[in-house]
C-alpha cells in the first residue's frame, strides 16, 4: 500500500513540475522577457 501510495505521489509531482516548467516558458516567450542573443558566428 506504502508503495502504491509512493508512486502516485511521484506522477503527480512529476506532472505538477512539467506544468509549472511549461507554463514558466511559455510565459517567458510572449512577454520577452529572455531574448539570447545571437552569437556571432551565426550572424553571417
Amino acid at each position: 500500500m506504502k508503495n502504491k501510495t509512493n508512486k502516485v505521489l511521484a506522477k503527480i509531482t512529476a506532472y505538477m513540475c512539467t506544468k509549472m516548467a511549461f507554463s514558466t516558458s511559455a510565459s517567458a516567450c510572449s512577454l520577452s522577457a529572455f531574448q539570447p542573443k545571437e552569437p556571432k558566428c551565426l550572424k553571417k
